[in-house]
């Protein structure tokens, strides 16, 4: 079903989550001439539509992981879903996907450093009842995420006003503490755009301070925020995992290529029987097999060795969906 039949989102919704995409803090008052709506309006309809879980802002810090890796799981029969629900209650799991084809499972596992991962891996996850078995696939570098996916709902001069936006700085450095900047993130997580006013307010700290601190994160690239919109309602229904092979004198073309195609999602270097883990949306299920014909054709080369299709996600980079891939609002990171 399209966007449009399904009623539940609007040309304009669509037009302020992709222009969220491109900046999600942007001020309301500088997009409402680019969109076509007033400030008031925009507001609105963006509370609206994450009060309803249909999309929503994920904000982390990129220190929290800086060593990550894909695991395929199997379980025992009838266990799937109790499987996932109890790795999505891990912070260190920051995905969780339910598919079908040679995995129950997919997930991403994320962590501090290498040590830390690891430990997971060998300590915490045989922890889980009902895994039979469990592949993992250490992440290398990531040549394309989620966080460059658009809806293509603006054409490319609305994209450029907004990308050409001024973002306001902050010069005065900011000194570290790392329970606060934990506690801004939790905060942003709970609503993206909130004000430095307001995440003030409720840690008992100067919004000047806030801003300084967040200023200082991003400036270091560590304050990272992606929007997202629940897949049940766009019009690329359908999630795919691609499981390929390149050969290593061609593994930096073809993997930087794969970023063009406008379904893909993520695309990763991992180190095992897989040289790229690659995730898209499409709009049917029939696609998945015409993108490995069209990436073939295009890409020489590259070789897919499996693929699987999404069933259900249960969390997503941190947030918890419900069975509609709607965001419930409780985020684990």
């Amino acid at each position: 079903m399209s966007i449009m039949q399904d009623s539940l989102i609007g040309t304009l919704d669509l037009r302020i989550i992709n222009a969220l995409q491109i900046w999600p803090r942007a001020p309301w008052a500088q997009l409402a001439p680019i969109i076509g709506a007033d400030a008031a309006t925009l507001n609105r309809r963006w509370r609206e539509l994450n009060e309803q879980g249909l999309a929503w802002i994920t904000t982390f810090d990129t220190e929290r992981w800086n060593a990550a890796v894909m695991v395929e799981i199997n379980c025992h029969s009838g266990t799937n879903m109790e499987v996932a629900a109890a790795l999505a209650k891990s912070p260190d799991m920051i995905a969780v996907d339910l598919t079908a084809g040679g995995r129950d499972i997919i997930a991403t596992v994320a962590a501090r450093s290498e040590t830390a991962l690891w430990a997971y891996l060998l300590e915490e996850l045989p922890k889980i009842a009902n895994v039979e078995s469990v592949r993992s696939h250490p992440i290398a570098r990531n040549f394309v995420d989620a966080r460059s996916w658009r809806l293509r709902a603006l054409d490319k001069s609305e994209t450029s006003k907004i990308d050409a936006l001024p973002r306001q700085t902050h010069g005065r450095p900011a000194s570290s503490n790392a329970d606060l900047e934990r506690e801004i993130v939790v905060a942003l997580n709970r609503d993206g755009r909130v004000t430095a006013t307001a995440i003030g307010s409720q840690l008992g700290e100067t919004p000047r301070r806030i801003r300084e601190i967040m200023a200082a994160m991003s400036a270091a690239g560590r304050l990272q925020q992606r929007t997202d919109i629940a897949r049940s309602i766009s019009d690329w229904p359908v999630n795919a995992w691609y499981f390929l092979r390149v050969p290593a004198s061609k593994l930096e073309g073809i993997g930087s290529r794969l970023g063009n195609l406008d379904e893909v999602r993520l695309v990763s270097h991992t180190v095992g029987p897989y040289d790229l883990l690659m995730a898209v949306w499409l709009k049917t299920l029939a696609e998945v097999q015409k993108l490995e014909q069209h990436m073939e054709l295009r890409l020489p080369g590259i070789e897919t060795v499996d693929r699987s299709v999404v069933l259900r996600t249960v969390k997503q980079l941190g947030q918890i969906l419900d069975a509609e891939g709607r965001a419930t609002g409780l985020s684990l990171v």
